[in-house]
């Protein structure tokens, strides 16, 4: 991504970017998001292909994506590489996940991962079986004054996706030290396990991270810029989607979040 601007101007560089890209012959297709004043919750399942007990979890997200409006509840579901070296390599799995994993369980005082592991804000141990401590933690993160709005922009091509993304504090909300996120997701992922735990079964992925962009800070001045981001080869760009968010950096808990499914930008 191209560093974000801080500046005064900041709101006058979005508006310039953004008549630019209308301009161009992908305005067409080009669609917005933009955050309302409650927070819209980030629910995070820390997984693994390599994990016998992870493919009850990914089932749960899957369901709990058919169930959550959008607009309402972000939804991600990051692949961890730990489980690589017992047998089967998990091709959605990366470091940069494994890194997130541990930097939120530190900032919750934890000291131990573990897959399936589901977070939301702050919470990095929400029982994700439990369907009355999901629904009193959205509650609860929703509930929350956010700090920040958030503004996304998409104008998809063939194979990638051009993003413009503006993060602002709000007034009269106090916010200190922030980080901003971008992650392209992938719906509708099948796996034949050939090896490891899971040996003979196929599993079946959605709201994969594939890509993972971040983070900027946020929180003090406002936030601008714009990237490019190829799909993953053979991906049909009606199971993509992309979330922005943004999460305090003391303390992990959800600022706001923006959830665009790319199907929504389709010609």
């Amino acid at each position: 991504m191209k560093k974000p601007m801080r500046s005064k101007g900041v709101a006058l560089a979005l508006s310039l970017m953004l008549q630019a890209w209308a301009g161009s012959a992908w305005a067409a297709t080009a669609c917005d998001v933009a955050s309302g004043a409650p927070v819209v919750p980030l629910v995070e399942l820390y997984t693994s292909e390599g994990c016998n007990s992870c493919p009850p979890a990914d089932i749960w997200l899957s369901g709990l994506a058919r169930r959550e409006d959008a607009a309402a509840t972000s939804i991600l579901a990051f692949h961890v590489d730990y489980w690589d070296d017992i047998g089967w390599i998990d091709r959605f799995g990366a470091p940069a996940h494994t890194r997130r994993q541990r930097a939120r369980v530190k900032l919750d005082h934890g000291t131990t991962v573990f897959t399936p592991q589901v977070m939301i804000g702050a919470d990095t141990r929400v029982d994700w079986r439990d369907a009355g401590n999901l629904r009193r933690a959205l509650r609860a993160a929703r509930a929350t004054p956010a700090p920040v709005s958030l503004v996304l922009r998409a104008v998809p091509a063939a194979d990638r996706i051009r993003v413009g993304v503006k993060a602002e504090p709000v007034p009269g909300v106090r916010a200190r030290d922030g980080m901003l996120w971008l992650a392209l997701y992938q719906d509708g992922l099948d796996t034949d396990v050939r090896a490891g735990e899971n040996r003979g079964r196929t599993l079946r992925h959605d709201r994969v991270v594939r890509v993972l962009e971040g983070p900027w800070a946020v929180g003090k001045a406002p936030v601008v810029g714009e990237t490019t981001i190829e799909f993953p080869e053979g991906a049909d760009p009606a199971t993509l989607g992309l979330v922005l968010f943004a999460e305090s950096i003391d303390d992990g808990s959800g600022w706001q979040s923006l959830t665009l499914p790319l199907s929504e930008c389709a010609p």
